[in-house]
């Protein structure tokens, strides 16, 4: 991210409120006081992020790392691409009957500076009734593709009560070209209470990376959905008001 749009980002997580404008799940304030907890039956701390995934769902990474994810206990937020998700549709539905959320991520992953206000709009609409068609519910959470908003587009989402969600994490799975690169950077990797962590479950490493950071043994990383640290909570988040594992 060139330093402009690193600047703006910081800027606007910094003033905005979360449940707006959200690229931590804490303010920068409260970053370095972790909330820890005990593990049952080990002294490791635990420290609360969110594995979120985008521009899926992915017919065979999609089913693996929905696996992954229930045998380590950890929750994730998925960004869906709305025609991915005509395709899929049972994928979508496992990702909410396993306790996952869903984001919109519009319907194509056009290129954003290429796409005017109207037809982003038009294609986070479109994305939200496949979403609803399927589950019942559409989705408030948005990321743009490419994590790129303009100024318009941002004030038009915020005018629908949408949430924009970015990151602060990035490992660059989608450029990886062996499992040696994600393990070298999950072991580089010092959680922060709130870090949300940008992977892709149309790529093989996103599981590597679940798999990775969920057997770290100096700490205990656990994923929670991206609702869970808005100030208001969704109807998902309720069953997400559990003890650490």
């Amino acid at each position: 991210m060139n330093p402009i749009r690193q600047f703006l980002k910081k800027t606007m997580s910094a003033v905005v409120p979360q449940r707006l404008f959200l690229v931590h799940g804490t303010p920068q304030s409260n970053v370095s006081k972790l909330q820890n907890c005990q593990s049952t039956g080990s002294n490791r701390p635990t420290v609360n992020v969110s594995f979120t995934f985008d521009d899926g769902p992915h017919p065979e990474y999609t089913p693996q790392l929905l696996d992954l994810l229930s045998e380590y206990q950890q929750r994730g937020t998925f960004f869906v691409i709305g025609e991915k998700a005509q395709k899929y549709p049972k994928l979508i539905e496992r990702i909410i009957n396993e306790g996952h959320e869903i984001g919109n991520h519009t319907f194509t992953h056009g290129e954003p500076f290429q796409t005017s206000t109207r037809h982003f709009l038009d294609e986070i609409k479109q994305t939200d009734q496949i979403i609803n068609q399927i589950t019942g519910f559409s989705p408030n959470l948005v990321r743009p593709p490419n994590g790129k908003l303009t100024v318009r587009k941002t004030l038009r989402l915020w005018l629908l009560r949408r949430s924009v969600v970015l990151w602060d994490k990035d490992p660059h799975d989608y450029s990886m070209t062996g499992p040696t690169e994600m393990l070298d950077w999950c072991q580089h990797y010092e959680p922060l209470e709130g870090n949300i962590i940008l992977l892709h479950d149309n790529h093989r490493f996103a599981i590597e990376a679940v798999s990775y950071l969920s057997e770290r043994q100096d700490i205990q990383i656990q994923s929670r959905i991206v609702s869970h640290w808005l100030s208001y909570k969704s109807d998902q988040d309720t069953i997400d008001q559990r003890p650490c594992a």
